[in-house]
């Protein structure tokens, strides 16, 4: 009995001694297993994206601009969403990104607010340290909503930059309206350059010889601020103007049709602008440029500041319409003297859609030296002449601070 029991202790003791060792190899197995699929997970999330490590590489992480509303019902505002659009543009700072969704508001550097369609009831309850607002417009005062700017929280130092047409403006945007630059300067574009071949000597004798009509106008806004409606109307006295639209009798639906008549059919074009504002100088101007034509320009402006010389036809260098009319006579009758008015386009190019306000908007967002800076009277800064460009409020006096 004793030997029994004594065998079946060895027995167990063999079991256990010969076992272990092997449990202890495949336990060791799975750990080691484990441990590999730990570092191979490591290494996976090492591939994401992420802002932080971005940054401790020396990547520099994409500023936030944010679209606050809609520009006239563009989500947009005909720029682009993502990054992307900063590098189609060519922006030598392009480390931008565009949204407008408003679940990013709190980390958004730049937000943009199209004054035009702005909801008094709809702004953001904080404006954060890093943050910067934006007015944006395209439009002139004289046709600017008035609501938001006589609005108290909006007026006065809600707003840190502005976006606009205006040569004084933090981000010059004329991108829209084109701009006409000389030559041995480049821009980035991306449109091809609107221009054809240098014309010789012959080649722009025959832009104005083979036209047999005077004058056109393109134009939709009977009744404006700047009153350009009379200017034409006593102009028509002394010389024949076909006006197309609603302000006259003849109809033109195809757009790149009507401008192909300019280029084809008339010697000059009205470019007058709706209301005579600082800096407001619209496509109206450049449309003659890229038709072949000779624009009559009618604006608050220097426009030697925004045409090449010896372009354009300014009517506030005649003491009236009958005096222009005689000038345009003279130059129908002498093509020496019409041919001069295109002595500009061997050496400049006209530009469209280059993008570059909004590639400055994204070198300044990148720019951390730049101080915080409010404007502490909108309006005061956007009419800066209401004498000649109000805001479209009747006869209803605005305060002013100054």
């Amino acid at each position: 009995m004793a030997a029994a029991l004594d065998y079946r202790k060895h027995k167990v003791l063999f079991i256990f001694l010969f076992c272990f060792p092997v449990l202890f190899i495949i336990y060791s197995l799975f750990l080691q297993l484990d441990a590999d699929k730990v570092e191979f997970g490591i290494k996976m999330n090492d591939n994401l994206p992420n802002t932080e490590s971005s940054r401790d590489k020396g990547i520099p992480a994409l500023k936030t601009i944010l679209y606050w509303n809609h520009f006239f019902g563009i989500e947009n505002f005909t720029f682009g969403f993502g990054h992307q659009p900063f590098i189609d543009a060519q922006c030598p700072t392009h480390t931008c990104t565009v949204t407008n969704d408003r679940m990013l508001f709190n980390r958004s550097d730049v937000v943009i607010f199209s004054v035009q369609n702005m909801n008094l009831s709809d702004l953001p309850d904080i404006r954060f340290a890093h943050q910067r607002f934006v007015f944006y417009e395209m439009e002139s005062p004289a046709n600017t909503d008035p609501q938001p700017l006589l609005h108290e929280r909006i007026r006065f130092g809600f707003f840190n930059w502005t976006m606009t047409y205006r040569l004084d403006s933090d981000i010059v945007n004329r991108d829209s309206y084109g701009v006409i630059v000389p030559r041995k300067l480049t821009l980035p574009s991306m449109f091809p350059i609107a221009r054809r071949s240098d014309p010789t000597a012959t080649e722009r004798k025959s832009i104005g010889g083979n036209k047999k009509k005077l004058l056109a106008w393109f134009v939709s806004n009977c009744v404006t601020p700047s009153q350009r409606e009379m200017y034409v109307e006593e102009l028509s006295r002394y010389v024949p103007i076909d006006i197309y639209g609603k302000c006259g009798n003849l109809t033109c639906t195809d757009r790149s049709d009507c401008r192909e008549m300019l280029r084809t059919d008339y010697k000059f074009y009205v470019g007058f602008e709706n209301s005579l504002c600082t800096d407001y100088v619209t496509e109206k101007l450049t449309a003659g440029f890229l038709y072949d034509t000779v624009p009559i320009v009618m604006g608050g402006v220097d426009y030697t500041q925004f045409a090449p010389p010896h372009s354009f036809i300014d009517v506030k260098d005649f003491d009236s319409p009958k005096e222009l009319a005689k000038y345009l006579l003279l130059l129908n009758e002498t093509d020496s003297l019409y041919d001069r008015y295109f002595d500009w386009k061997p050496n400049f190019d006209v530009h469209l859609d280059t993008k570059q306000g909004w590639c400055h908007l994204c070198k300044l967002a990148n720019d951390e030296r730049l101080p915080l800076t409010t404007y502490e009277d909108i309006l005061q800064w956007w009419v800066d002449d209401p004498e000649s460009c109000n805001l479209p409020v009747g006869n209803t006096p605005i305060p002013r601070t100054k």
